[in-house]
């Protein structure tokens, strides 16, 4: 991809070169024209270094222009949607960065929660030839051809916030950047394993609200809540549903869920996978006059849902900071500049971001989580974003 970059600036440069060639042709044809060959032979001597000068100054201005347009570097970020405070907070601080880069822009692309949508702005950015795409995808799998034509490009990738699976097919990117999925749902099912009567005496049937189906957010957080949970043969999943990561959409399926199961006692636990849904899923129950019937788990660590822990409304919180994985756009500028990043020390506002190695062999940037209860969630560095 390096070699693709170098190869895409040359190109830039090259065409700058040979238009300050033709700018030079044009002034040394003029110097001869006109007055006939005597006059021209006659004035050539003199007029010669001058011609060559101003030709020369013509051909530095060009090159010094091409090489100052290829410092510039452009970065694309398709984002799953604008519509969420986790992407709201993370496109603050990622626009933060980009301001603090020479010469760097960032643009985003509001992707809806489609793929098809997802899919459309890359190509986008492909035919502008940004220097460097993020991508946190709505849905994973639809997104591999986006990535194969990024690759074929030789345009620097980044996968951020949302895991991708490669599925077999000829892709690639350079790094993840992105929160632990898997530690927060291993968080969030101890939690739910604590609720119930701690480990190796935990009871009780539990029903969960999903994220997006298909989003690596949903795939990583329920595999790695299900697989804990396997630990506790007393505890049953008895129902899941997806609210999509959306808190209409989290209060209308727990409004079902309420209705499904209308006594109390049908179930002791609920988990969301994220606050949005929590917090509709918190209307929906108050107004059904239903809440301490059950143990409400959730994660995210938005203000108004550790707001809703230190009331008592949730129970357990899963948190973390969306806006550390902002630090994809200075891995992507370093990236886009030919230069070498060293994945060790990055750090955002003084905080260090863990680096790792994915299971498919990504070098993965990996900002932590923090569980939260009515223990500690008066803490200042636990008081949510």
């Amino acid at each position: 991809m390096k070699r693709m970059k170098e190869m895409r600036t040359w190109k830039r440069t090259a065409g700058c070169f040979l238009a300050a060639v033709m700018t030079a042709g044009l002034l040394m044809g003029c110097s001869t024209q006109g007055g006939g060959a005597a006059q021209a032979e006659t004035n050539q001597e003199a007029a010669g270094g001058d011609t060559k000068a101003a030709a020369g100054e013509a051909v530095t201005e060009a090159v010094k222009a091409a090489g100052d347009k290829s410092e510039k570097i452009t970065i694309g970020w398709a984002m799953a949607y604008f519509d969420h405070p986790v992407y709201q907070l993370l496109m603050q601080g990622a626009q933060e960065i980009a301001d603090g880069l020479d010469g760097c822009e960032l643009i985003f692309a509001d992707g809806k929660n489609d793929a098809t949508t997802q899919a459309s702005q890359i190509d986008t950015f492909i035919a502008q030839n940004v220097d460097a795409i993020i991508l946190t995808a709505a849905v994973s799998d639809p997104m591999l051809p986006s990535i194969k034509k990024i690759n074929d490009a030789g345009i620097p990738l980044i996968i951020v916030d949302r895991r991708i699976l490669k599925q077999g097919q000829d892709v690639t990117w350079e790094c993840y950047v992105t929160w632990d999925m898997v530690l927060s749902g291993t968080q969030g099912a101890e939690q739910t394993i604590e609720a119930l009567g701690g480990a190796g005496n935990a009871k009780g049937k539990v029903v969960v609200v999903e994220g997006t189906a298909g989003a690596g957010s949903t795939i990583d957080r329920g595999g790695a809540y299900y697989s804990k949970l396997e630990e506790e043969p007393s505890i049953e999943v008895i129902y899941k549903v997806d609210g999509d990561f959306d808190r209409t959409k989290g209060m209308e399926v727990t409004e079902t869920i309420l209705q499904r199961y209308p006594n109390e006692g049908d179930f002791q636990a609920i988990y969301y996978m994220n606050d949005e849904m929590a917090l509709g899923g918190l209307q929906a129950v108050e107004a059904a006059g239903r809440m301490g019937e059950f143990q409400i788990i959730s994660v995210d660590g938005e203000k108004e849902a550790l707001d809703a822990v230190r009331a008592g409304k949730i129970n357990y919180e899963v948190m973390f900071k969306p806006d550390e994985q902002a630090v994809a756009v200075e891995v992507a500028y370093k990236l886009a500049k030919g230069e070498s990043v060293d994945y060790s020390n990055i750090q955002y506002k003084g905080t260090p971001i863990e680096v790792t190695e994915t299971d498919d062999g990504f070098t993965w940037l990996r900002p932590t989580c923090y569980k939260i209860d009515s223990t500690n969630c008066n803490e200042p560095e636990f008081q949510g974003w």
